[in-house]
């Protein structure tokens, strides 16, 4: 773990911020005008482990040529004279967890789909560019103010990303796919993702996933910012994809929190078939039909 004052190219470790599966982050500084910087620096165990080396070269490389206001930016990346590659990214201190933590009975619907509008606005640029994120989660959201009335988000950790081939949207950008990208081997029974928002088919055959399985992530946040909690509830692997595969999501908790526009599209962002999902433009209208932008 680095000290603070420790120094990695134009950047200065202020503090140890967090640690992820696969790495630290830092909140850092740059040595010559201070500005505040996220310093995300790979784990050295893992270094020699080829797939999480390219999973993390694949992030800096699609945060490099994917940039937008609703995507965390990245000012530097490289590899440390130790062996550890890293990124320099924006420093936004706070999560949509931690926000969703401090309001156990969830957000008014105005809120709620004003967050997701932005969050599908992120994800939209995503999936034009044939990049679907695969691990959205309330932790993967950044921000800079705890007035989720006013905040501005951004999406962030492309550590899981899959590349398609070209875009998948009306606003499809196939020709400005990321380059640089290297293919990761996902076996056939390999799980990829964070339980609590994963959808059916990701369980299933991660691997094999388009952009409906972030439309399904998505639709478990919004039930969960206007609901308070999870559509879902579990302990085990096991009973967690049982949920996913099987369950219907209790939508009656809605009534009294969403309109019945807002409750149908809820509805079709958790259907069991990813054909039955809206795209991530569709979800994008029907939010703004709601009021959001």
């Amino acid at each position: 773990m680095l000290s603070p004052g420790a120094r990695i190219g134009d950047y200065e470790v202020v503090r140890h911020a967090a640690e992820g599966a696969t790495s630290d982050v830092y909140e850092a500084r740059h040595v010559g005008d201070g500005h505040p910087a996220a310093l995300k620096l790979m784990l050295v165990e893992l270094c020699l482990h080829v797939d999480v080396v390219t999973r993390f070269h694949n992030e800096a490389q699609a945060l490099e040529q994917v940039r937008h206001a609703r995507i965390v930016s990245l000012f530097a990346w490289g590899t440390t004279p130790e062996g550890p590659p890293y990124m320099v990214l924006e420093w936004l201190p706070k999560t949509l967890e931690g926000e969703l933590g401090r309001a156990p009975s969830g957000l008014s619907s105005e809120v709620a789909t004003r967050i997701a509008m932005q969050i599908a606005e992120a994800l939209s640029v995503l999936h034009d560019r044939g990049i679907v994120h695969r691990d959205l989660k309330p932790e993967n959201l950044l921000l800079a103010e705890h007035d989720l009335a006013t905040a501005d988000l951004k999406l962030t950790d492309l550590g899981l990303a899959k590349l398609l081939r070209g875009g998948v949207g009306p606003g499809s950008m196939a020709n400005v796919t990321p380059t640089g990208m290297f293919p990761v081997s996902t076996g056939g029974d390999d799980v990829i993702g964070t339980w609590e928002y994963m959808a059916p088919e990701q369980w299933v055959r991660a691997k094999d996933v388009d952009a409906k399985a972030d439309v399904y992530a998505l639709g478990v946040i919004l039930f969960r910012m206007l609901v308070g909690r999870l559509p879902f509830e579990a302990e085990q692997r096991k009973d967690w994809m049982g949920l996913h595969l099987l369950e219907p999501p209790p939508l009656d908790c809605l009534d009294g929190r969403a309109s019945a526009p807002l409750r149908d599209l809820v509805a079709c962002m958790l259907s069991k078939k990813a054909a039955s999902r809206p795209t991530m433009h569709q979800v994008r209208k029907a939010l703004a039909g709601q009021g959001a932008h």
